[in-house]
């Protein structure tokens, strides 16, 4: 993928070196993070932008997939005390077990792992968005997702099963020379992506089951109770047969049915007649 985006003659070095920000930058972008309320988080690559990334006192440091069997590395990103969101692509869970417990080695127990599919772009059919719950039953953890898929879809899709944390490229332009702008999210794609996302962070809930707030009126209005089929005299015997099922709801159940059935009226009642419990002998 970044053959293609590489000018014939120039190499892989060079081409990054074009779009490589100077230290400045850094400390420019988390102070605007900062003054608009927005949590700066970076990824080093290596020991000396781990050190930068350190000094820019980050909400949390991001360790890519590809550092996740490199230990050494893993200690010293735990050692700097800040929370590690931990990318998991192209790992097996042998292979996130040990990051973990060489993270947790110096003492530090704030952990995101992020499932990852590390292929640019990645197909959904190769995502398995699944091993998010694996991930999570496994280790104890907070899970979330990091999408190189084209549009927005999987990642909406993750954070409806449980993903906590989505990562997702963004640019200005797609169009733009370098690596990963193809497959990255525009402005407009973005405000859409976080828009729907806190969507179903409000649809999700909290897992009990009740009768919401919003449904009571329509409870009464679709649930039915028990009426008359036919007229009947006082003191009759109510059957079965001589019952029907209407709504609304604002009766007896249907679901007390062995409560009415074999009780006598207590006075002539017409056809129609939705049956309170005073009705009943």
């Amino acid at each position: 993928y970044q053959l293609e985006q590489t000018d014939a003659e120039e190499s892989q070095m060079e081409m990054l070196e074009k779009f490589e920000l100077p230290e400045k930058a850094f400390y420019d972008l988390a102070n605007h993070a900062r003054n608009r309320g927005i949590d700066f988080v970076c990824t080093p690559f290596d020991e000396e932008s781990l050190e930068l990334v350190a000094a820019l006192k980050p909400a949390a440091i991001k360790v890519s997939s590809g550092d996740l069997t490199n230990h050494p590395f893993l200690r010293n990103v735990a050692s700097k005390g800040y929370p590690v969101i931990l990318s998991s692509g192209m790992s097996t869970i042998g292979e996130v077990e040990d990051a973990l417990r060489i993270v947790r080695s110096v003492g530090l127990l704030d952990i995101v792992l992020l499932h990852c599919t590390s292929n640019y772009p990645a197909s959904p059919e190769n995502v398995n968005l699944r091993a998010m719950n694996t991930l999570r039953q496994a280790f104890a953890v907070p899970v979330g997702y990091s999408d190189h898929t084209v549009g927005l879809e999987i990642s909406i899709a993750a954070v409806a099963i449980g993903a906590l944390v989505i990562e997702k490229h963004f640019t200005l332009k797609k169009s733009d020379r370098g690596p990963d702008h193809a497959m990255s999210l525009e402005p407009y794609e973005l405000e859409a992506l976080v828009s729907s996302i806190r969507v179903v962070e409000r649809a999700l809930g909290d897992g009990v089951k009740r009768v919401d707030r919003s449904e009571l009126d329509t409870r009464i209005a679709a649930r039915k109770s028990i009426h008359l089929a036919m007229a009947v005299s006082e003191g009759e015997v109510l059957s079965a047969d001589k019952l029907c099922y209407l709504r609304p709801g604002d009766g007896i159940p249907p679901s007390m049915i062995n409560l009415v059935v074999g009780r006598q009226a207590r006075s002539c009642l017409p056809a129609g007649h939705k049956l309170l419990i005073r009705d009943l002998q």
